[in-house]
């Protein structure tokens, strides 16, 4: 990579630094797949699974993984499910809702705040959150269609999402 890198700044004649790099080799059967967002602003790689060979290449599974390519994109999610969020992240979360609800009676604060802890699921965790080509859905759903539809058990094993400025 440094190779490639010192060849295009001798080309262009600007220096190149590459802040964050992300490469995925895939892991059992299933697709990778990018997809750039924004005219090059926003880029996305996802490792989508599945268990049959014929899934792989089947038109229904290449369209699903660029939804779901798409959906990261769009979206921003920061975890795949609520298991992969930190659980500092959960007790800050928890706090800030706590707070914002302290003049409450103290039995229905946990009511409420684990309501806002679950919107916070749905705004952050990719298999929660609706998918943007068809609101009446979950990723979650629509994973499980897709599935059933192909005979499968399709899954999504990983991602990253990286976008320029930050």
């Amino acid at each position: 990579m440094t190779d490639a890198i010192v060849a295009k700044i001798a080309e262009i004649g600007e220096n190149i630094v590459v802040g964050r790099c992300a490469r995925y080799a895939l892991g059992g059967k299933g697709r990778v797949a990018s997809y750039i967002h924004q005219g090059g602003k926003v880029g996305v790689v996802a490792e989508i699974g599945c268990e049959n060979s014929a899934t792989e290449e089947n038109a229904a599974f290449r369209e699903l993984v660029k939804d779901v390519t798409l959906q990261i994109a769009a979206a921003n999610p920061r975890y795949l499910v609520a298991a992969d969020v930190p659980a500092d992240v959960i007790a800050a979360e928890r706090e800030i809702y706590a707070s914002q609800v302290k003049d409450k009676p103290p039995q229905i604060v946990d009511k409420i705040v684990d309501g806002k802890l679950k919107k916070f699921y749905t705004d952050t965790c990719l298999v929660d959150q609706i998918f943007v080509k068809d609101t009446k859905i979950t990723i979650a759903a629509l994973l499980a269609a897709k599935s059933k539809e192909l005979g499968d058990k399709l899954t999504i094993r990983r991602f990253v999402r990286d976008q320029i400025g930050k």
